[in-house]
């Protein structure tokens, strides 16, 4: 891509977060991307004054060479759409402005499935951005992506950059790496109504016991206390699997988690069932779920919080990831949408975070598709991504643990993106179990299943067919 260019993206930066700046000169050297490339200063104008700031960016772990990307096209496929797919697309419209490249993307709720039928007919985007790594390594077997050492990637700055469990995540049985990590999200997280809450005198919940007695008092002050839903389409029964993974790590442990999400255990081994048996506690527990458990199959999941803001709220609590106020009800201060980590089971445990995120593999190997990829996951991409410049209230959490925290907006965000970048630099960051499964499962069986045990079904027929799944 052309150097001068490029460096305008600084520019629109500048203005995102000006409100960040000091009243002095302030100069911000911010980490290579990934470690790697050769770098270059430019000096911007801060946004209504003379004041100016001075940035330093590199490459994207990807080598010295700088790529003319004027009049190509690159094709992006992935899952999310509405405002967050806006958000994407607005941020490769920056790209596209300042390259002369073309970088086109597309959405869709069914992702999973049309990516399939693309691949087999024939018809691949050149890059698809996938929130279940489980997939990953499909493609890579069977000959369908390219690996990013063969594209000449630095692996070693992309694991500076990402951590080595996230970039782990693509390595396939070759040994090769075959996805970035573009986006995460921190899933560990209960959704309350400030306000109403701390009018009601409730106090935050440090157990599950502590929550499920709070829930309890919710119900016997005349509210229910959770909104759940897990319709998606395509994709249904899938926020319920978050719930089991959030509590199968705090009641098996990390490495016993790590063993089922590889089925070095069964699915229906004790340690899974305890797991839905503790979730069953608030599941069926009576008037504790805004339209009882057989209900929330047909509760789109973006729009299950909404009731939580009704005046009066309809429910109290919302266990969703960190992504979900991106669909909270507009207008909505949002001081008003507060939330506390996913409290502890098993207390001899040690503290445990759950996430997940967005990879993103290559089908299609051109240099304009390297460039496209390299800029989305470094630094200053992310950075105007997070900030909402594209779309407004829309804050994306970077994968990138160099993307500073001041890039984002909200302060509930920032707390969010700091929890992420602090367990990315550590390499603590723990996937979705569902999204490390085979397709078959993570994305198929396990998620009917919860549609099943939520109707009735009982936990050991769910288990033992899931497990009976299994490929």
């Amino acid at each position: 891509m052309r150097r001068a260019s490029w460096l305008m993206l600084l520019v629109v930066f500048a203005l995102v977060v000006a409100a960040c700046s000091s009243d002095s000169d302030d100069t911000t050297t911010t980490a290579a991307d990934a470690g790697g490339g050769d770098t270059a200063t430019t000096t911007t104008a801060a946004a209504g004054g003379d004041d100016t700031a001075t940035t330093t960016t590199a490459a994207a772990g990807g080598g010295d060479e700088m790529v003319d990307v004027s009049g190509t096209e690159v094709s992006v496929f992935a899952a999310p759409t509405g405002d967050e797919g806006a958000s994407i697309q607005a941020t490769f419209d920056v790209y596209n402005e300042e390259t002369g490249g073309t970088v086109t993307y597309e959405g869709s709720d069914d992702f999973e499935a049309q990516l399939r039928i693309r691949v087999d007919g024939g018809n691949p985007p050149d890059i698809a951005i996938t929130p279940q790594p489980g997939s990953i390594c499909v493609f890579a077997d069977a000959g369908e992506i390219v690996a990013l050492e063969d594209m000449g990637f630095d692996i070693a700055a992309l694991e500076a950059a990402h951590g080595a469990y996230f970039m782990n995540l693509g390595k396939c049985a070759d040994g090769k790496h075959y996805s970035i990590p573009t986006n995460a999200n921190y899933k560990s997280i209960v959704w309350y109504n400030k306000p109403v809450f701390d009018a009601a005198g409730y106090t935050i919940p440090e157990t599950w016991d502590e929550m499920v007695a709070l829930s309890q008092q919710m119900v016997d002050d005349g509210t229910t206390p959770w909104c759940i839903g897990l319709g998606s389409d395509a994709a249904t029964g899938w926020p319920g699997t978050d719930w089991i993974e959030d509590i199968m790590v705090r009641t098996a442990g990390a490495d016993v988690y790590n063993q089922w999400s590889n089925h070095e255990i069964p699915f229906n081994d004790p340690a899974v069932k305890a797991a839905f048996d503790k979730f069953a506690e608030i599941m069926f527990a009576d008037g504790f779920v805004l339209g009882g458990a057989a209900g929330v199959s047909a509760i789109d999941f973006r729009d299950a919080p909404d009731p939580m803001f009704n005046d009066p709220p309809s429910c109290m609590l919302h266990r969703q990831a960190s992504f979900i106020a991106n669909f909270f009800p507009e207008p909505l201060p949002r001081e008003d949408a507060a939330f506390f980590n996913f409290p502890a089971i098993d207390t001899s445990l040690p503290a445990a975070a759950m996430g997940g995120g967005e990879l993103a593999m290559v089908f299609n190997n051109r240099p304009e598709v390297k460039a496209a990829l390299e800029a989305y996951a470094g630094v200053d991409l992310q950075c105007i991504q997070a900030s909402g410049a594209g779309v407004p209230g829309i804050e994306r959490i970077s994968a990138n643990a160099n993307t500073p925290n001041d890039c984002y907006v909200t302060d509930t965000v920032k707390l969010q993106a700091e929890a992420v970048a602090a367990a990315l630099g550590a390499n603590g960051f723990v996937f979705d179990g569902s999204d490390l499964m085979p397709p078959a499962v993570g994305q198929g069986t396990f998620w009917t299943g919860m549609i099943d045990w939520t109707r009735g079904t009982s936990t050991d027929d769910v288990l033992n067919s899931i497990e009976n799944s299994w490929p």
